[in-house]
């Protein structure tokens, strides 16, 4: 009789066990057929326009050094007129180097949204004759970006050469017309 009660308890135990750790299971992972997630959303305010170059009316030209110190007199900045805030915004590209592979490189983009935030992003892979497009939050804080990229990479020296400038090419704002983006 012993015996059996003693079974019986041992079953009750390893059952309760088992239950325990499958509740402790399905709390922690997280359910697939929940319409609430809780990844975060990763947004970049930098788009990627392949093969831009001589496409597009140019402004300006800046040349951009690779790391080079706040204090440098060849500004790359470019001040233009938000088209939601009628405020002016700024954009100031940095030229980090060569990525690893040394077919492409790296820019940092300092975005002064005014009335707004001011966003500090990194866009990789860019290669020459490529543009890049600022997206830019409108009043409803959806993001909108324009239908030519803000600059060109119109030149960017050879990797085995050790070159450290890029050339910026601005695109003139008459010619942004602004759209929702999508992803």
């Amino acid at each position: 009789m012993k015996r059996w009660f003693l079974l019986a308890l041992a079953l009750i135990v390893v059952t309760a066990s088992l239950l325990m750790i499958h509740a402790r299971l399905v709390v922690s992972s997280p359910i697939v057929h929940s319409p609430v997630v809780y990844a975060p959303v990763v947004v970049s305010h930098l788009v990627r326009v392949p093969n831009s170059a001589y496409k597009y009316h140019l402004c300006a030209e800046a040349y951009s050094y690779a790391m080079a110190m706040p204090d440098n007199p060849y500004k790359t900045d470019d001040t233009f007129l938000d088209p939601f805030r009628h405020v002016n915004d700024t954009i100031i590209p940095r030229f980090l180097g060569f990525n690893k592979s040394g077919d492409a490189v790296s820019f940092s983009v300092k975005m002064i949204i005014n009335h707004v935030a001011t966003f500090n992003e990194t866009i990789s892979d860019v290669r020459g004759l490529d543009g890049i497009s600022v997206l830019i939050p409108d009043r409803q804080n959806n993001l909108q970006h324009s239908s030519v990229p803000q600059f060109i990479i119109s030149y960017l020296p050879n990797a085995n050469e050790h070159g450290n400038a890029a050339v910026l090419d601005y695109t003139c704002p008459e010619q942004w017309v602004w759209t929702a983006f999508h992803t």
